[in-house]
């Protein structure tokens, strides 16, 4: 169950905003009402109601942020006038939902790279799963015997500014290995290309494409197509690809069409965000004693699974698991977060250390 936030708290809450802060200033008497008129907001949508993305320098993760009033407060502490922040707005912060402020941040992984890109470190990747943090240097050996104690440490800190304690950190040297392709490879990318071009010129929704072998070395090439489930065009697109592959004299394939419903992929894409804030959440935290997570959206309803190293006998056992689903439920109850998922039903599966079920 959601827990729901008084109003007489706020109230009081806000009171104590008022006296505690010494504006001397004009500005700081604007931001002073920015930041109320911010809570305020807050507080109506409160009463009323998706694994670490790998970052690299070729595919950037970039979430949409929004940094204004309490989110500042949260995000990055404000400062006014001496070196404390208010104990009345810690206590506003303090009944914002966990999972909520770290839906309003970036990613962590994206939090270290801008920082140690920002610092003119030489990065090929930062990503993460349960228990480790990546971080892979670019450049050569020496480079990265020089620099690797020091990124180690500029990520040890952001993670500890967070209170993120449950993570290990990693260091490792990226070698850039360019795998060579053979003329066939080269000729069946190309026709692939070119039979792209021609099917989006007939109007046809090709939604993903690619290729792959049979078997390890085997010559026998499954060319992939994701079409939406709405195409009944089946036969005049393979007969496109065919043509392609065979102006490029490749035989020895299959055409393998794949139909996505574009309603449930939609769905799908929805909750991915979700699920990584669910994921960099309880990861970062020792006290969650999460080792892993996994969905699956069939059958319905979704299954968000939860994978603990909570021994079932332990004394404390079921209040540890109810803790999870009250942080999961009260993120996944907000207005905010309702307005994204429109009402899916979904279902919490938690498993312990022995992987049986446990809540």
């Amino acid at each position: 169950m959601k827990r729901q936030v008084e109003d007489n708290d706020f109230d009081v809450s806000l009171k104590k905003l008022n006296t505690d802060l010494k504006w001397k200033t004009k500005r700081k008497q604007e931001l002073r009402n920015r930041i109320i008129t911010d809570i305020d907001s807050l507080e109506t949508k409160e009463n009323s109601k998706n694994f670490f993305l790998s970052t690299r320098k070729k595919r950037k993760v970039i979430r949409s942020l929004s940094y204004t009033g309490i989110a500042l407060l949260i995000g990055f502490g404000l400062f006014i006038g001496s070196t404390f922040i208010s104990p009345a707005i810690a206590e506003v912060a303090a009944k914002i939902p966990y999972l909520n402020k770290i839906f309003h941040s970036e990613p962590i992984n994206r939090t270290i790279w801008k920082e140690l890109e920002e610092r003119g470190y030489h990065l090929s990747g930062v990503g993460g799963n349960a228990r480790y943090l990546h971080i892979s240097i670019d450049g050569s050996e020496q480079y990265y015997q020089d620099v690797r104690d020091e990124v180690k440490e500029i990520a040890a800190n952001i993670l500890k500014e967070k209170d993120y304690d449950g993570y290990k950190i990693e260091v490792e040297s990226h070698v850039n290995r360019v795998p060579s392709i053979s003329e066939r490879d080269q000729a069946i990318s190309e026709a692939l290309e070119e039979s792209y071009n021609h099917l989006i010129e007939l109007q046809f929704n090709v939604l993903a494409q690619g290729y792959s072998y049979s078997a390890p070395n085997s010559e026998k090439v499954i060319v992939h197509i994701d079409i939406p489930n709405t195409e009944k065009r089946i036969e005049e697109l393979k007969n496109v690809v065919n043509e392609c592959l065979k102006a490029k004299n490749i035989d020895s394939y299959s055409i393998k069409i794949n139909k996505i419903n574009l309603s449930q992929k939609e769905k799908e894409a929805r909750w991915n965000e979700i699920f990584q804030v669910i994921i960099e959440g309880l990861t970062a935290k020792k006290e969650y004693k999460v080792t892993g997570f996994a969905y699956s959206f069939h059958p319905a309803p979704l299954q968000i699974i939860i994978k603990t190293s909570i021994n079932a006998s332990e004394k404390d056992a079921d209040e540890k698991v109810r803790i999870i689903e009250r942080t999961i439920n009260e993120f996944l109850n907000s207005e905010e977060i309702q307005s994204k998922i429109g009402g899916d039903q979904y279902k919490i599966i938690i498993r312990g250390k022995d992987k049986q079920r446990i809540n």
